[in-house]
Order: structure tokens, then sequence, then C-alpha cells
């Protein structure tokens, strides 16, 4: 200690000294000092680490299912997605790209009804863009292939399963409230529920309460024939190499499917300024049927045109993140307010630091009053307690973040249960991320710092002249 004293600033030197040389009251403020911002950091790495497990859980069993991203066709049906579909899948970056149906539907069984999302997916590429397959009871997604002269089949969510009192085996059915327009039954634009029964083949455990409640899958198909809109589906599924571009990655993949050149830009902008044109009353009176109709044209030009990014018209990408971009800004959300809530606890820890070296100065005041007789400045002097606060609040951090990584395993082995119906899985997470962990340390300083600066002031208003007469 004495060597390695001598090799610091005369500040730091002297600071750690009145840290390790404590006794009697001044111990004792001291230990106060250091277990309260270590319970405070502790408690912070704790609380965020139960947030970011959430947020990595709802991650990772939403990816499980669903794609990185999905290309949607705007306005039209999406009838030539194998074209598409075989276009993305060869560029570099995209692991695989598959077409997919997305319905809400009703499904009946003799126990009872529920809401569900009905999803058709193509068997041959499911895998290359999702874990879905791995995730059913068998292993794989084959027993809902179509066959000739055999009932459609569908694998349900094992939680919808429990639900609804069902096994392997047993028939349900899935009524859609609308069909396409090429639908063939009686009503107001060929517009009208339909019905079919199925037999459900396999049950699929994604771990989150939501798909495992909701979700139906079958063959695309399957669900194509069922659906009797034709050879077209919602959007085609696609999954990244890198999880972390995917804003690129949807960039890169408009502007390989439809570029947006320059004369299709001049095009734009003339229709633009027409339809401003009209709808401001520029050209001739307009009657209110051309005036909605003016300004419906001028909302799809501006809705659909995405001048200023360069994206084609037709198509539309939507990543994982704007798919759930409610879930995440939430818990974002709540991951701020908790942390700030619970730094309060390390600024009151950080504040002790105050009174703990006003309780040092006093204990050590023979010391500070020989200092002063051997020339040191009142700024020496400052530097010198806030050199000993940091002492103070660095030990405190480090204990923190010790005891919260205790805490952290503590919940990790726990496996505390959760009912899925609230939280949407079954067990508490907790995980602590390096930049987390970083982040916490960092704003405990900070704190810390601030508060040695106040006390730091306190400590230097004792007179060193009353310590000189102790020595005397």
């Amino acid at each position: 200690m004495p060597g390695l004293l001598r090799r610091l600033p005369f500040s730091w030197a002297v600071g750690l000294a009145l840290f390790a040389g404590g006794r009697g009251r001044g111990s004792v403020a001291t230990t106060v000092s250091v277990l309260g911002i270590g319970v405070g950091v502790a408690t912070l790495t704790a609380v965020l680490a139960v947030t970011g497990g959430f947020e990595e859980a709802f991650r990772e069993r939403i990816l499980g299912v669903y794609p990185h991203l999905v290309v949607v066709a705007r306005g039209e049906q999406f009838s030539d997605y194998a074209e598409v579909t075989a276009r993305i899948a060869r560029m570099p970056g995209v692991v695989g790209a598959n077409p997919s149906t997305y319905d809400e539907m009703m499904i009946s069984a003799d126990e009872g009804t529920a809401g569900v999302i009905v999803k058709g997916v193509d068997l041959e590429g499911v895998d290359r863009v999702s874990g879905l397959a791995a995730l059913t009871r068998s292993g794989s997604l084959a027993s809902l292939r179509r066959r000739e002269g055999e009932p459609l089949g569908v694998a349900l969510g094992c939680g919808l399963l429990e639900r609804l009192r069902l096994t392997p085996g047993d028939r349900v059915t899935l009524t859609s409230p609308i069909r396409g327009i090429e639908g063939r039954t009686a009503g107001p634009l060929g517009m009208a529920p339909i019905q079919g029964t199925f037999v459900v083949r396999d049950c699929f455990d994604t771990g989150f309460h939501e798909y495992d409640s909701r979700l139906v899958v079958m063959d695309l198909r399957s669900a194509q024939v069922f659906l009797d809109r034709g050879p077209a589906v919602r959007w085609v599924e696609v999954r990244l190499a890198d999880l972390d571009h995917t804003e690129a990655a949807g960039r890169a993949i408009l502007a390989d499917l439809e570029p947006f050149t320059l004369p299709d830009l001049l095009r734009e902008v003339s229709r633009l300024r027409e339809d401003a044109a009209r709808v401001a009353g520029r050209t001739r009176p307009a009657t209110l049927p051309e005036f909605v109709r003016a300004a419906g044209s001028l909302y799809k030009a501006l809705l659909y045109s995405d001048l200023g990014s360069g994206q084609p018209r037709r198509f539309r990408v939507i990543d994982w993140k704007q798919m759930n971009r409610n879930l995440f800004s939430a818990l974002r959300m709540q991951k701020v307010v908790l942390a700030l809530f619970f730094l309060i606890i390390v600024v009151v820890a950080a504040f002790n630091i105050v009174g703990t070296q006003v309780v040092v100065a006093r204990e050590r005041i023979k010391e500070v009053s020989t200092l002063v007789a051997l020339g040191a400045s009142r700024r020496q002097l400052y530097r010198v307690f806030v050199a000993h606060g940091m002492t103070l609040g660095t030990a405190g951090v480090a204990v923190g973040l010790g005891l919260g990584l205790l805490v952290v395993r503590g919940i990790q082995g726990l496996d505390y249960a959760l009912d899925p119906e609230v939280y949407h899985i079954p067990t508490l997470p907790a995980v602590v991320h390096p930049l987390d962990a970083v982040v916490i340390a960092a704003l405990s300083l900070a704190v810390v710092f601030a508060s040695c600066l106040l006390s730091s002031l306190r400590a230097m208003r004792l007179d060193p002249i009353e310590g000189l007469r102790k020595i005397a």
C-alpha cells in the first residue's frame, strides 16, 4: 500500500490514505456509506436485469415464430409472390424467404370457441425463416401437408389445445369473417363468411402465451384453398443473417424489387403538384365529389410514393421492431422509469458521503492541520476530500455490482413462476447485459461525484488551527 501511494498524485494518495486509515466513528460511517451505495447499485442492477430479461425473452420468442421482416404488396393481391420470394432469397445477407398468409378467424370445438390468428406457411421453406417446426411436439410440420382425399390439417398452440380440450386427431371448425373478391359464395360483392373443418395434427409450444393461446398454423396451399382467394398471399417473410441491420436490408430489398428511377420521381412530383393544385382550388371550381376524389388522390400519392427515401410504390417492408412497436416501446419506457426510480436509492446513499466526510475530517483533524502547516493549499485539500469521496463511491459501486450479480444469479436459479396470461412468459427472466452494467456504474459514479463536490466543501470548513492545538 505505501508503494502504491507513492506512485499516485498527492490528492489521490492522501484521499486513499484517509479511506484506508479510518478508525472509530470514521470507520463506521465509511462502512455505512459504502454499503448504502452498494445496496442501491445492487437493487438497480437487479431491476434492470429483470426488465432486460423480459425484453430479451420476448424478442427470442417472437423471432422464434415470426421472421425478421416481411415484404407486403400494397393495395392489391400479392399473386406474384413466387418470383418476389426467389429474388429476395438470392440477395446478400438474406438467410431465407418464404410466402405466408395471415388472417384473423374464429375457431370452434365441442368445448368452446376462441378468436385466433391463422397462418398459412409454405412447408418447403418455413425452416429458413422461423424455428416454428422445432417447437412442435413432433419436431416437424410435415403432418400439415395437403394430401388429396384427406381432410386439411392444422397445428394449434398448446395453450389453445388445452383451453379447447383437444387432442391430435380431433376436428375443429375455422370461420373466416369474409373471403376475397374471387370467392364464389353469394353475398354483397362476393364477400361472405366461410367455414371449414380441419383435423388437429400437432401443437407447438413457443413459451409466449400470446402465440400459444391464439396461433393456428396450416399449409399455405390448404389456406389458399380454404380462403378461396386464388394463388395469393399476405406477405413474404424474410430472415436475415444480421438481426441488427433490418432497416438497411429493407431498403436494399425495396431497391432490388422495384428501383425508384428519375423518371418515376419526376412523374410523382408532377402528379403531386396537380393533386395539390386541385385540392387548393387553383384550377376551375370543383364540385364536392371532385374535391373528395382529388383529396383522396393526394393522400394516396403522399402515402405510397415515399419520395423522400426513394422507395418504390408497390412494396412495403415491415421489420420485427415495427410489428411489435407497442410492446417494445412499453418495455423500454418501463426500463427507463424504473432505472430513474431506483437511482434515487443511490442518490440518497451517495449524499451520505457528506456526513461521512465531515466525521472523517473531524476525526483526522490533526492530519489535516499538519498538511496545512506544511503548505497544503485549500484547493489541494479540496481535491483530497474529492478523491476520498470518489474512493468511497467506487468501492460502493463495486460492492453493489457484485451483490447485484449474486441477486441475478439467485433469480435465474429460482425459476420464479409467472402467470402467462398476464406476463406472456412462464418464469421470471433476469439477464445482465454488459452495457447495462456500464450504464449503472457510470450513473452511480456521476451521482457520487456530485455529492463529493458538496461534501468536500463542508469538510474544508473545519478550522485547522484547532487541530494544531491538539497536536501541541
